[in-house]
């Protein structure tokens, strides 16, 4: 049993270790981008910017479907 918490306890910081060192490299790679990145980058900017507008466009909606509920439970 001991044997088996020492192996599950190595193997899980194994794990670990390679995916933090993984998202390391990761990020040390994206500092090296190049400047061909830029055009994707600002369409990812873009793109970031209309999900906004649809999250505040669904918000507004979800508020709008409140207030009829409100108005419907009272009329009832």
């Amino acid at each position: 049993m001991k044997i088996r918490r020492a192996v599950f306890a190595v193997s899980a910081s194994i794990v670990v270790a390679v995916v933090l060192l993984g998202g390391i490299f990761c990020v040390i790679d994206a500092e090296g981008a190049k400047s061909s990145d830029s055009a994707v980058l600002a369409k990812l900017d873009a793109m970031l910017d209309s999900q906004k507008s649809i999250t505040d466009d669904l918000a507004a909606i979800k508020e709008d479907l409140r207030i009829i509920k409100i108005r419907i439970t009272q009329a009832q």
